[in-house]
C-alpha cells in the first residue's frame, strides 16, 4: 500500500491524461493526503523520513508507529502542511504542499489531539466554536447559525453534548481528549491529526478515544492519523498501520497484517 503499483489491481489501467497526476483516481477514491518520495532532515545529518510514499484515503484510522517520537512528529507535520519536506512532494487534495499552499494545506487538516489547549473557564460549546488561535489574539467573532449548528452536531458525535454549558476545566482528560476531536469535526475537515494518544491519555483512555475517532473517521468520511508508542494499541484500534525506522517507511498494511509482522517478530527492533 505503501506505493501506486501496489495499489492498483491487475485489471485497472490509469489514463495517460492522469497517469503522472497525483492525487489521480485509483480505483474509486481519490488520495486526501499523499506522500511522495518525501523527506524531512534532522538536525544532526540524519533523516527523520526519506523517501516515504504512502497515500491516505478517507473513512479511515492510521496509526503511526515510529521508534522515534521525533520521527513520529515529522511525519505529521509533513502530514497537517506544518513542515514542507526538503525531498519528495506532499499532495493534499491535489494541491502540492509548499510555502505558497500550505496555509490551504492545513485547513483541509486539523489538528484533534489530546493534548489540545481549551479556555478553562469557558464552556465546553465556547471552546467548540472557538480555536485557540482565536481566543489568543482575541480576534472573535459571534458564531453564525450554521456554525453553532455544527458545534452542536460535533458535541453530539462525541457524546458532550450534554455538558455543552459546564466549563472545560470540569472535564476530565478523556472528555478534553472528545471535546478536541469535537473542535476539529466542527470545521468539516478533510483529515485529522492526533499526537501521542497513549503518552498523554495512557493505554485504557488512549484506546477508548481511537475507537471513538475510527467510527467518526468511517461516518464522517475523513482520514484520520494518530501516532501512538504501543503496538497493541496500533493494533487494536486502527484500520491501518505505518511503522517508520531510521527515516524509512518499513511497514504500511492493515491492522491485522501488523500484529502478524510482529508476531513473527519481522519488525523486530522498531517495535516493542
Amino acid at each position: 500500500m505503501a506505493c501506486h503499483a501496489a495499489l492498483r489491481p491487475s485489471n485497472f489501467t490509469v489514463p495517460s491524461s492522469i497517469r503522472n497526476e497525483p492525487g489521480a483516481i485509483i480505483g474509486r477514491e481519490v488520495a486526501v493526503i499523499e506522500f511522495l518520495g518525501v523527506g524531512v532532515p534532522d538536525e544532526r545529518g540524519g533523516w527523520l523520513l526519506h523517501r516515504v510514499c504512502a497515500r491516505f484515503e478517507r473513512s479511515e484510522l492510521i496509526a503511526v508507529v515510529s521508534a522515534r517520537r521525533d520521527t513520529g512528529h515529522a511525519f505529521l507535520d509533513a502530514f497537517g502542511g506544518r513542515r514542507i519536506p526538503v525531498e519528495g512532494r506532499v499532495w493534499a487534495d491535489r494541491i502540492p504542499l509548499m510555502r505558497e499552499t500550505a496555509s490551504r494545506v492545513r485547513g483541509l487538516v486539523t489538528d484533534a489531539g489530546p493534548d489540545a489547549p481549551f479556555t478553562e473557564y469557558r464552556s465546553v460549546l465556547w471552546n467548540t466554536l472557538v480555536t485557540p488561535r482565536a481566543a489568543l489574539t482575541g480576534l472573535l467573532r459571534f458564531p453564525r447559525r450554521a456554525q453553532r449548528v455544527a458545534a452542536i452536531r460535533a458535541l453530539a458525535a462525541v457524546q458532550l453534548e450534554a455538558r455543552w454549558r459546564d466549563p472545560v476545566g470540569l472535564l476530565t482528560s478523556l472528555e478534553r481528549a472528545r471535546l478536541a476531536v469535537a473542535r476539529a469535526l466542527a470545521r468539516r475537515p478533510r483529515a485529522l491529526v492526533l499526537r501521542d494518544v497513549d503518552r498523554t491519555l495512557g493505554l485504557e483512555d488512549g484506546a477508548t478515544l481511537l475507537r471513538l475517532v475510527r467510527n467518526l473517521a468511517h461516518i464522517e468520511h475523513v482520514a484520520a492519523v494518530a501516532s501512538v508508542a504501543s503496538a497493541s494499541l496500533a493494533h487494536l484500534c486502527a484500520d491501518r498501520v505505518i511503522v517508520l525506522a531510521e527515516g524509512l517507511l518499513v511497514f504500511d498494511g492493515p491492522a491485522a497484517e501488523f500484529n502478524d509482522a510482529v508476531a513473527n517478530r519481522r519488525l523486530r527492533g522498531v517495535v516493542g
